[in-house]
C-alpha cells in the first residue's frame, strides 16, 4: 500500500522530501497531479515514492479520566481593524492572525500570511491590486475596512474559486506567480539562480559562435525562469525552443566569400565552399554542411544569387531554431533535383545525391575536358544539362549514353583548351600541309 503524507500548514515539498529521505523530483513523478512543485496546500494528500521512509505518526496521548468541564472563558476581543493607509489600503488587520482568531477553531490556522504562501503572492501585490485584495478579504471574512462580516472560507476548493475568478490569476501562470513570489520573498537565492541561468545562456551563445551582452542574458534568463506567461489571452512559453529562436535571430550572414571551385571563362567561380566570416563555432560548421549538401544536389552555391541566399539564410535559421530538420532540407533538395533531372529520379529516390547519381556522365565530361575529377563540375552547366536531360523521339527524358555524352562535350569551347584538342588540331594541320605538298 502506498505511503501518503497529508500536507500541513507551512509544509514544502523539499521539507517533506528531506524527512522521507527522497527527492522533490521523485515525489513530483509519483504525484502527476502536482503541476507546480512550489505550490502545495494544507490538507493535500501526497504519495511518497517507492523506497521513501514512512512518516511517523504522532504518539497518541494516554486516555485520562473525564473531569468536569471548566466554565467557558470570555472569547478574546478581536483586534481593531487597521485603517486603510497608502501602504495598506485594504482591510488587512495589522496583526494577520487577529482576524482568524474571531472565527472559531477551524480558522485558527488561516491567515493572510498563509494565503500569500499558498497562492504565491506577496503583501505588496495584494495592496496594489484592489480586485485581489477584495478576494483575500472575502476568504478571511472581512470587508475593505477590516470589519468582520462573515466566517472565513477555509475550504481550499472554495478559496480556489474566489482566487481564480480574479484577473490577477487569469492573467498569470503558476510559474509566473512562483517567479514573482520567489523574487520578493527570497531575493538572495533568486539572484543566485538568475546569475547561474544567465551564465548558461552565455555559454550556449558562445559555443555557437554568437555574441550576447550580459544584460541580454539576464533578461532572457528571467523569462526562462518564468517558464511561461499569459499575454493577450495566450500562453507564451519560455523554454529551450525560445532560446534556440533567439540564437537563430542572432545569426549574422555578412562578410562571405567562396574558396576553391573552378574559375569559368567569364571569371565567375563555380563550386567551392562558401565561407561566412561572421559565423564561427557550431554555426560555421552547420553553414558549411548546408552549402555542401546544396551543392551535392545541384542547388546554386553562390551567394551572389538572391534566391539561393534567401534559401540559405532561411534554412540556417530554421535549423538553429528547431523549426526545420536536416531531413526536411534533404527532402526539399531531393525533390528539386528530381524536377531538374527526372531521368535520375530512381537513383535519387534510392538514397543517392544528385552528384552521385550523375557521376558517370559528369566524369565522362570531365575526362573530355581534361579536368581530372568531376568534383567541381557544375550541375547547372549547359552541357551537363543536355547530357542528363536528353529527350528521345517519343518525348521520354533520360541521360545520353556515355559515348554521346563525350561527343557532346567535344563541341564545347572548354574542349578547345585541352591538350587533346591542341594535338588533334596540330595533326590535322600537318595532314593538310602534306596533302598540298608543303611537308615531306
Amino acid at each position: 500500500m502506498a505511503n501518503t503524507v497529508t500536507v500541513k500548514s507551512g509544509d514544502t515539498l523539499s521539507a517533506i522530501a528531506k524527512k522521507a529521505g527522497t527527492t522533490v523530483a521523485k515525489i513530483a513523478a509519483a504525484n502527476p497531479q502536482i503541476t507546480n512543485v512550489n505550490l502545495i496546500r494544507p490538507g493535500q494528500k501526497i504519495t511518497l515514492p517507492a523506497g521513501a521512509k514512512a512518516t511517523t505518526p504522532a504518539t497518541p496521548a494516554k486516555p485520562t479520566t473525564p473531569s468536569t468541564p471548566a466554565a467557558p472563558t470570555n472569547p478574546a476581543t478581536p483586534a481593531a481593524p487597521a485603517a486603510p493607509t497608502p501602504g495598506n489600503p485594504v482591510g488587512v488587520p495589522a496583526n494577520p492572525s487577529a482576524a482568524s482568531a474571531t472565527v472559531g477553531t477551524k480558522q485558527d490556522s488561516l491567515s493572510f500570511a498563509q494565503l500569500e504562501k499558498d497562492w504565491m503572492v506577496t503583501a505588496a501585490v495584494i495592496n496594489n491590486n484592489p480586485e485581489l485584495a477584495a478576494a483575500f478579504n472575502k476568504i478571511m471574512g472581512v470587508d475593505a475596512n477590516g470589519n468582520k462580516v462573515s466566517g472565513a472560507i477555509t475550504d481550499p476548493a472554495l478559496q480556489q474559486q474566489v482566487i481564480q475568478s480574479t484577473a490577477w490569476y487569469r492573467n498569470q501562470t503558476d510559474a509566473q506567480r512562483s517567479f514573482d513570489y520567489a523574487k520578493a520573498t527570497n531575493p538572495g537565492q533568486f539572484a543566485a539562480d538568475l546569475q547561474s541561468n544567465a551564465a548558461n545562456i552565455i555559454r550556449q551563445f558562445a559555443s555557437n559562435g554568437l555574441n550576447i551582452t550580459a544584460q541580454e542574458a539576464i533578461d532572457y534568463a528571467q523569462n526562462m525562469m518564468k517558464q511561461s506567461i499569459i499575454k493577450d489571452g495566450k500562453v507564451i512559453k519560455y523554454d529551450q525552443n525560445y532560446l534556440n529562436q533567439l540564437m537563430a535571430d542572432a545569426l549574422d550572414f555578412g562578410n562571405t566569400k567562396t574558396v576553391g571551385g573552378t574559375k569559368q571563362a567569364d571569371g565567375t567561380i563555380k563550386g567551392g565552399t562558401v565561407i561566412h566570416g561572421n559565423l564561427t563555432g557550431k554555426m560555421e560548421t552547420l553553414a558549411q554542411s548546408l552549402n555542401q549538401t546544396a551543392w551535392d544536389y545541384g542547388f546554386p552555391s553562390s551567394l551572389s544569387q538572391a534566391g539561393y541566399e534567401q534559401w540559405f539564410e532561411t534554412s540556417m535559421k530554421g535549423l538553429v531554431a528547431g523549426t526545420l530538420t536536416t531531413q526536411q532540407v534533404d527532402d526539399m533538395l531531393q525533390q528539386r533535383a528530381i524536377s531538374m533531372f527526372p531521368g535520375l529520379a530512381q537513383q535519387i529516390n534510392n538514397g543517392q545525391t544528385l552528384r552521385q547519381a550523375a557521376d558517370p556522365w559528369l566524369q565522362a565530361i570531365a575526362d573530355t575536358w581534361e579536368l581530372g575529377s568531376s568534383k567541381n563540375l557544375d550541375l547547372n552547366n549547359d552541357y551537363v544539362q543536355q547530357a542528363l536531360n536528353y529527350q528521345d523521339e517519343k518525348g521520354n527524358i533520360s541521360p545520353m549514353n556515355l559515348y554521346a555524352t563525350k561527343k557532346l562535350a567535344r563541341r564545347s569551347d572548354q574542349f578547345n583548351y585541352t591538350q587533346t584538342a591542341k594535338e588533334e588540331k596540330t595533326g590535322i594541320a600537318s595532314r593538310i600541309l602534306k596533302d598540298f605538298g608543303f611537308l615531306g
